[in-house]
């Protein structure tokens, strides 16, 4: 079982934030009722946000009983007593240096700490913090010392190569976690697994077997109070540029040893390009949700969110076509598709086969299909086809199935990375390379979804996608499961 058995100090820039608020907090206090964290350890909020140490302590509570609903009371108590507050801008050093007086403060008598600074901050605040971190003496080169970025890194290439020059000047590479969250989730990880513990399943996975690769997330959600953050990047950037593409590796990396994990999915991002096309609509699709119904609630549409402009042309839905210059993958489309307020929640990762031979008077047979649901209503599904009774050559479909319920040392994928990050377990964060490429293959699709003459479809709330969606696949030949 994995915990921290060493004292550390996790300051947590934006501390204030939605991302904290919904994630970092009630993964914190899971590790705490999991007995996962040591005796001495502390938790530095930071941010413009003018609290006092009791206020940012009632904060966090909330944010826990929202999340947990029930809590341990004692293990709260005794987690919030790990907690303080350190108010400041992230372009004044002198905050940061009464920051690194208040670390020192705590920190004194531990031995073998480990510092970590989590940014969980808009990119736009990243240069100066990573400079303050740096000349402020947080990043202090005698303890041990974890720099935490959250995906996506920058708002598009260029951004991404000036923050990625800030972190190289500040940190060293062992020091620099880039998280994203998705490849945290255990189901996640069990893409990788399951083709290293079924040789049946992983000698299937090649170009002349399968036809094509589907690769869907959808939310019924929508923008949870965070349009600001959600408007200025969309769809594309947010679940795209990292989760979708990371999912998409872990189908198409070499298996190896644990060590060589890394090295095998940074090859396997590398990979990926954008096919040539005569327009660029025929290899990304944009839609945006009007208003409608989820089951039986009626749902706003985005322009009327709060927040967002009435004429907004932020992408809510998007569909993309990618392949891979990877041998064994050679010629398999790869479609990835993505939206909020949808019909249902679900991950999922559908391969379907190519055709079996054609039998004589068969007029019904399908192709064979494997869908791995990593949420919603997580397990597997073969699709195959058995013969109904009679002399004809009739089928009929057969679905075998099974749940994808995780057993044994269970973590959420926030609690587990941090666990991962104080312990310096760096295999499932991404190498700054990986965002590179990631940000390659986005860069010209975003500036393209950007134009004004680039159509924008909207769809009703409650849809299982936008209806023209289905015409953008069945361009490529093929259809959506």
């Amino acid at each position: 079982m994995l915990k921290v058995d060493h004292p550390f100090s996790l300051v947590l820039f934006g501390a204030s934030g939605n991302l904290a608020r919904i994630k970092i907090y009630p993964a914190l206090y899971y590790l705490a009722l999991k007995g996962r964290l040591p005796a001495d350890y502390a938790v530095v909020g930071f941010s413009r946000t003018r609290m006092s140490d009791g206020e940012f302590k009632s904060f966090v509570s909330d944010s826990v009983e929202a999340d947990a609903g029930e809590v341990n009371e004692g293990v709260l108590k005794e987690f919030l007593n790990h907690l303080s507050y350190h108010a400041g801008g992230y372009d004044a050093p002198g905050d940061f240096i009464g920051l690194k007086n208040k670390l020192m403060n705590i920190e004194a008598g531990w031995p073998e700490t480990v510092r970590l600074a989590y940014l969980s901050i808009p990119p736009s605040a990243f240069a100066s913090t990573l400079k303050n971190i740096c000349s402020g003496g947080i990043s202090d080169p005698k303890k041990g010392f974890r720099c935490i970025v959250e995906k996506p890194v920058g708002q598009d290439l260029k951004s991404f190569e000036e923050i990625k020059t800030r972190l190289d000047a500040c940190f060293k590479s062992e020091e620099i976690f880039i998280l994203d969250h998705y490849l945290g989730k255990e189901a996640v990880r069990n893409v990788y697994y399951l083709r290293y513990a079924n040789p049946v399943i992983e000698r299937l996975l090649k170009n002349t077997l399968i036809n094509n690769v589907q690769i869907v997330a959808s939310e019924s959600r929508g923008l949870d109070g965070r349009s600001g953050y959600f408007d200025a990047v969309g769809t594309l950037r947010d679940m795209f540029q990292s989760h979708l593409i990371e999912m998409a590796s872990l189908l198409t990396m070499r298996l190896g040893d644990a060590g060589q994990m890394k090295a095998s999915r940074l090859d396997a991002v590398r990979k990926f390009y954008i096919p040539p096309a005569s327009d660029l609509s025929q290899i990304i699709f944009q839609g945006q949700y009007a208003a409608g119904a989820i089951g039986r609630k009626d749902r706003a549409g985005y322009r009327q969110e709060t927040g967002i402009s009435a004429d907004s042309r932020t992408p809510t839905f998007a569909a993309m076509k990618l392949m891979t210059r990877s041998s064994r993958w050679e010629g398999v489309p790869f479609f990835l598709r993505s939206g909020k307020r949808l019909k249902a929640k679900e991950t999922r990762i559908t391969i379907e086969f190519q055709d079996s031979p054609p039998l004589l008077g068969a007029p019904d047979q399908r192709r064979n299909r494997l869908d791995i649901i990593l949420q919603g209503e997580a397990g597997l599904k073969l699709h195959l086809q058995t013969k109904l009774g009679g002399s004809e050559p009739k089928f009929r479909p057969l679905v075998l199935e099974d749940p994808l319920v995780c057993m044994g040392d269970c973590l959420p994928e926030h609690s587990l990375l941090l666990l991962e990050a104080v312990n310096g377990h760096r295999q499932w964060f991404l190498d700054p390379e990986e965002v590179r490429a990631c940000w390659h293959l986005i860069d010209p699709l975003q500036k393209f979804l950007q134009e004004s003459s680039t159509p924008l479809h909207f769809y009703p709330a409650g849809s299982p996608y936008p209806r023209e969606a289905d015409e953008f696949i069945r361009h490529q030949g093929h259809e959506w499961f």
